[in-house]
C-alpha cells in the first residue's frame, strides 16, 4: 500500500474526525499530510492535529488573519 492509499484509508475512518461534523477537526498520526480536505470536501480544508507542524501552520494563519483585520479596521 502506497502513501496516498494509506492517507485515503485513514481519512475515511470516522474515528479520526473529532467533534461536530460541521467543525471538521481531524487527527491521525498515520496520515502524513498537514492539510486535509474536510468531509464533505465542499466544506474546505482542515489541519491534521496529530502533526506538530500543522499546529504551527494553523497558528500562523490565525495570526495573519487577525493582523490583517487589525490593520484594515484599525485599533
Amino acid at each position: 500500500m502506497d502513501r496516498s492509499e494509506r492517507n485515503a484509508r485513514v481519512w475515511q475512518n470516522p474515528g479520526n474526525w473529532i467533534g461536530p461534523r460541521w467543525l471538521g477537526l481531524y487527527r491521525s498520526a498515520d496520515d502524513d499530510r498537514l492539510w486535509v480536505p474536510k468531509v464533505p470536501r465542499a466544506m474546505g480544508w482542515t489541519v491534521n492535529l496529530a502533526r506538530p507542524a500543522s499546529a504551527i501552520a494553523l497558528m500562523a494563519l490565525v495570526i495573519a488573519v487577525l493582523s490583517l483585520a487589525y490593520f484594515l479596521v484599525g485599533p
